[in-house]
């Protein structure tokens, strides 16, 4: 069998081979846009906002490389179709979040027109692209849009009186589809839900598990959803490689002398960065460092324990999935349109996550089983032992970078 020492190796490796990679490469990778639309008498103002890796696929970006703003609107102007034809008077970058590029067009169109907009942008370099809009009217009343490649236009006023609501089953279908896509395309989740799926021994124990960590992330996903807690989006992601990182420490099923090592090793570690956040402003948040710190002490501690481990895990999935419930709820917040159908976003979103989690496990166990009535134990057991390590390697580089770098 695997010997702890050559675990930790195994892992390092993996850390070493994952830096030729980007970071983006481990992170979601959907493919999406957003826009907001609000019309007046005879003028349109659209804001156009994409993540900056979206931009960089653009054959505009090649061009005008390395702006990506100037990629960005160049694509847009020649991706955007508006019947009755307007025409592009103001067009200007705006501030967005760090991986976010932002654009505003203004137009001048017939005053009081219906207006249908053709949406064509990024379909080009991805066919599976998925673009939520916003429609804002004078009258305070906003409708979310959702269209993909063989839905790509819908009509705007300035009132939304003269327009034909999406039915319920369209828009709740197209939020259970990004809640679904997303699952599926989050590779950090996907790596937290194959690392809990190795810390059970028994079906009963994951669904006991994997039930735990979908009431946490439905509790946070509500929250941050309805803006009673507004998470910083970088805590929450350094947050969920440290989640990856001590639950794949116990996968691992080290000896408990040497999660005493480690433990120890652990302390040492965040004290010394909560000294050199406390002493210097390289790192600023001295706060979260100890919260950081006690969780993993506390969790290493637990887990030399094998029957508390197993007795409070699905507690212990309960407060990993209130960390990744942020996650998610970034996503519905980037979007913006949330505001316009809350509930029906919220329920269709969350349903999506929840069917696109089932079908992960549902995979991974078949997988699992089937490798396991096939194999000797102790083959088995060192293949459990190296993937664990190979999914705490991962999740430390997230942890890393995203909190460091």
């Amino acid at each position: 069998m695997l010997a702890p020492t050559s675990n930790y190796v195994y892992g390092f490796i993996f850390i070493a081979f994952i830096n030729l990679f980007s970071q983006e490469a481990f992170a979601h990778t959907r493919s999406v846009s957003y826009s907001s639309w609000l019309m007046t008498n005879d003028e349109i103002v659209m804001t156009f906002s994409a993540p900056a890796r979206e931009v960089t696929k653009l054959k505009e970006y090649k061009a005008l490389y390395p702006d990506l703003s100037a990629s960005l609107n160049k694509h847009l102007l020649d991706s955007i179709i508006l019947n009755p034809e307007g025409s592009l008077v103001k067009s200007k970058s705006l501030i967005a979040e760090q991986g976010t590029i932002a654009i505003e067009h203004t137009y001048k169109i017939k005053a009081n027109s219906l207006l249908t907009i053709e949406m064509n942008a990024f379909y080009e370099v991805s066919s599976n692209h998925t673009h939520y809009a916003t429609h804002k009217t004078t009258n305070g009343k906003n409708r979310s849009i959702i269209l993909n490649q063989n839905n790509r236009s819908f009509e705007v006023t300035s009132t939304s009186q003269n327009l034909k609501d999406e039915s319920f089953q369209a828009v709740l279908l197209g939020y259970i589809n990004l809640g679904f896509t997303h699952i599926l395309s989050g590779f950090d989740h996907l790596v937290f839900l194959l690392v809990l799926l190795l810390l059970c021994r028994s079906l009963k124990e994951l669904i006991f598990t994997a039930t735990g960590f979908t009431i946490g992330h439905s509790i946070t996903l509500f929250l941050a959803a309805s803006n009673l807690l507004i998470p910083n989006t970088k805590i929450i992601e350094s947050l969920i490689g440290l989640t990856i990182v001590i639950a794949a420490i116990e996968a691992i099923r080290l000896p408990i002398i040497e999660l005493k090592k480690l433990r120890m090793l652990s302390v040492c570690l965040f004290v010394s960065i909560f000294l050199i956040s406390f002493f210097t402003s390289y790192i600023n948040n001295s706060l979260l460092i100890i919260g950081m710190g006690l969780l993993t002490i506390s969790y290493l501690r637990l887990i030399e324990d094998e029957n508390a481990s197993s007795k409070y895990r699905p507690l212990l999935a309960t407060i990993f999935g209130i960390i990744h419930g942020f996650g998610f709820a970034n996503i519905l917040n980037e979007i913006g349109i949330i505001k316009a159908n809350f509930l029906l976003a919220l329920l269709g979103f969350n349903l999506g996550v929840e069917l696109g989690q089932i079908l992960v496990l549902s995979v991974l166990w078949y997988i699992y089983v089937h490798v396991k009535k096939n194999m000797k134990n102790i083959h088995f057991a060192e293949i459990r032992s190296l993937l664990s390590s190979i999914l705490l390697a991962i999740g430390l580089y997230w942890f890393i970078t995203r909190s460091f770098i």
